[in-house]
């Protein structure tokens, strides 16, 4: 073989070997769909990905975060709706009790109902989602209401972490809905109409209606707030799910191989190793023949 041809034989194995290399690569990526069989392999691509796992991670934290806050106050919407029902039956109740056609005994039969809708917006006021109690602040392990009506939960804000450098204030007040931190208080109020009913005293049966009004009035003013509380927590949802859909595409970019790419590589890499095999064998016959 001449020094020439034994050149380009040399040369034609080492393409061979080398291309053979690349195509086993290129099979790997198309059974794996990986770019790398370890993304150690690529350092700069692995400090990338593990910034980008420990992002989504966070953004995990955030959707629990967020699932959590919201079956709270969707429980303390529902927990205000049946507050309103019941302040609009009290102000029904206010309204046939100051009728002079109702006497004393029939004011006394109502006022086992209205003694039945106390306990009833006791319940509400205790609520609790999720095993916690709704209204009671960061004290959700204690009833923030007791049997007589008093406050003893805790009002401070309740704020969680949504997305990077964002919060949310996330918790119903159990005071501004009930007690008269918010205008009146509710189970005050409920308790004296009780009293008046019994004692057959209608001026305080008037002074019921304002007071059961009042009361809806705060009550339906908590819910408004609770409601903005629950859409502001679906923005912040959908910007939280934006930003995990972004992550796991940067990260798809840098670890997955492209199945289009890998497939025309591959059919270029056959094409490249089968005339690097018909250049070894053309010098090989030249060499034995010539």
């Amino acid at each position: 073989m001449r020094i020439t041809d034994r050149v380009t034989y040399r040369q034609a194995i080492y393409d061979i070997t080398q291309i053979r290399s690349k195509l086993h690569e290129l099979q790997r990526q198309g059974a794996t769909g990986k770019k790398f069989n370890n993304i150690e392999a690529d350092p700069t691509s692995a400090e990338r990905v593990r910034v980008l796992r420990e992002a989504k991670e966070a953004t995990l934290h955030y959707e629990k975060n967020i699932v959590r806050s919201r079956t709270q106050l969707e429980a303390a919407d529902a927990a205000l709706d049946e507050a309103s029902n019941i302040l609009i039956r009290l102000k029904e109740l206010a309204l046939t009790s100051r009728n002079e056609t109702i006497n004393a005994e029939q004011r006394a039969i109502i006022a086992i109902e209205v003694e039945g809708l106390y306990d009833s917006m006791l319940g509400v006021a205790n609520a609790r989602a999720g095993g916690e109690y709704i209204f009671g602040g960061f004290l959700t392990d204690t009833r923030p209401f007791t049997d007589l009506g008093a406050f003893i939960g805790n009002d401070s804000v309740k704020e969680i972490d949504v997305g990077p450098s964002a919060q949310l204030a996330v918790n119903s007040s159990g005071a501004d809905a009930f007690t008269v931190s918010g205008g009146v208080d509710i189970f005050g109020e409920i308790e004296a109409f009780r009293q008046a009913l019994l004692t057959n005293d209608l001026n305080a049966v008037n002074t019921a209606i304002g007071s059961m009004e009042q009361g809806l009035t705060q009550v339906s003013t908590e819910r408004t707030k609770s409601g903005l509380k629950l859409k502001q927590l679906e923005v912040a949802e959908a910007v939280r799910a934006r930003l995990e859909d972004s992550l796991t595409t940067e990260e798809s970019s840098l670890i997955d191989a492209d199945s289009v790419e890998a497939f025309m590589d591959l059919n270029a890499t056959v094409s490249a190793l089968q005339a690097a095999i018909n250049v070894s064998q053309k010098v090989a016959q030249t060499s034995l023949f010539g």
